[in-house]
């Protein structure tokens, strides 16, 4: 029997610091065919594929298994003076020392009775490839797994050492909590089924892609965007296809995001505060019902922007006036005036300092050409983009582009 596993191995003998786990496989067997030897346990990892081995036969001290709910267990050694700590999923390792009991008592693992015939143990010879129960080494630690029907679901749980995972086409109503355990997961694909909720948990793992394509996250409210783990290493998102009808702001705070698709969906509006991500290059909004943008994007350095299929204005003979007057004698409120303070004189603060309320009014406000925010006093004004930093632009044929400008005053506002 293998399992794949965790394993940290702590020499008795030798007072060291405590050693960090790695990715093993760990099987049950003998190490040859012709020869009657003893069973033997053997360690398998990147470092060492040759194998460590361990007899088993009146060498085991003890056997702890006081957090086996958690996946957890040691198996002591007498000869080496050894302490196997072994991580792995909850299953996988009962069925292990199951076996191991079988081996140590000459008892069935089923039945807790004397086995008629004797369990027989595969060869653990790396040489022989029709029996070496090692061959297939590479395909068990494969870190790639790829889920098309529900057939090919994993019934004992996903391999701990995953870096993509794809559960696509299978119609999936909620989201396995099973892939928050994955620490190792870099690429998840969920493209495709009926999702109308992610958690907020997801927001911890350290994800560099994500597909969400396909589902049905309309009314979602987006927290999991804000978890600091992810927000520092997502790049590429795709959420095609959500009926969506508004742009999920938390999407501003994915400093790391490159890549964002947002095709086929319903939105209208964008919020001013898309120019804050500095590092996206490839945004695609083809499909939805927008018939502007804001101003605000001539500040970001786009490789490529699609919004072909949208509402976008064709007559360009005619630019909407949607100025406001400023108020006479308007005072602005309390949090206002502290904000253009802080804005102005650059002052420095860190979270916590000043209020979370004030910190997102400041993040979300919107910024005149000028270079200051606008905050209450706001004047719109649509008008044609007359340049936009974007190396590819994907428009429909006649059409124009025009921005949402807002002006901090009607000086500003007279210089268009």
């Amino acid at each position: 029997m293998k399992i794949i596993c965790e394993t940290c191995v702590v020499n008795r003998t030798v007072p060291v610091a405590k050693k960090p786990f790695q990715k093993t496989i760990l099987a049950i067997g003998k190490n040859s065919e012709k020869k009657p030897e003893e069973p033997v346990i053997m360690l398998i990892t990147n470092a060492n594929k040759a194998g460590t081995r361990y007899t088993l036969k009146k060498n085991i001290a003890k056997i702890f298994t006081r957090f086996i709910s958690e996946g957890k267990a040691t198996i002591s050694f007498h000869i080496p003076e050894h302490d196997l700590q072994i991580k792995s999923e909850v299953i996988q390792l009962t069925g292990f020392l199951k076996v191991l009991k079988s081996i140590l008592t000459g008892e069935s693992p089923d039945s807790g009775a004397a086995p008629a015939v004797p369990m027989k143990l595969p060869c653990l010879t790396i040489a022989n490839k029709k029996t070496s129960l090692l061959s297939s080494s590479s395909k068990v630690l494969s870190t790639k797994c790829v889920i098309r029907s529900r057939a090919d679901y994993p019934l004992k749980g996903f391999n701990r050492n995953l870096t993509l995972l794809q559960i696509s086409d299978i119609k999936l109503v909620r989201f396995d909590p099973q892939i928050l355990l994955l620490k190792n997961l870099r690429t998840l694909n969920l493209s495709n089924n009926c999702l109308e909720k992610i958690p907020k948990e997801l927001g911890q793992l350290r994800l560099n892609e994500i597909d969400l394509s396909g589902n049905a996250l309309h009314s979602h409210d987006w927290q999991w965007l804000l978890g600091s783990s992810l927000q520092s290493t997502l790049q590429s998102l795709n959420i095609t296809g959500n009926n969506l009808s508004y742009f999920p702001t938390a999407l501003i705070y994915a400093k790391q995001l490159v890549r964002l698709d947002l095709r086929t969906n319903h939105i209208a509006k964008l919020p001013f505060a898309v120019w804050k991500m500095g590092r996206l290059r490839f945004l695609n909004l083809a499909g939805n019902r927008l018939g502007s943008v804001p101003e605000s994007m001539a500040r970001m350095k786009l490789d490529e922007l699609d919004l072909s299929d949208n509402q976008l204005d064709q007559q360009g003979s005619t630019v909407p006036d949607l100025r406001t007057p400023t108020q006479i004698g308007h005072v602005p409120a309390l949090w206002e005036l502290a904000a253009r303070v802080v804005v102005s004189r650059k002052v420095f603060y860190s979270p916590g300092m000043i209020p979370f309320l004030l910190v997102e009014l400041m993040h979300r406000t919107p910024i005149c050409g000028c270079g200051l925010l606008c905050f209450t006093a706001k004047i719109h004004e649509r008008a044609k983009v007359i340049r936009l930093n974007c190396q590819q632009l994907v428009l429909n044929s006649n059409q124009l582009l025009y921005a949402d400008a807002v002006f901090c005053s009607q000086r500003c506002s007279a210089k268009l």
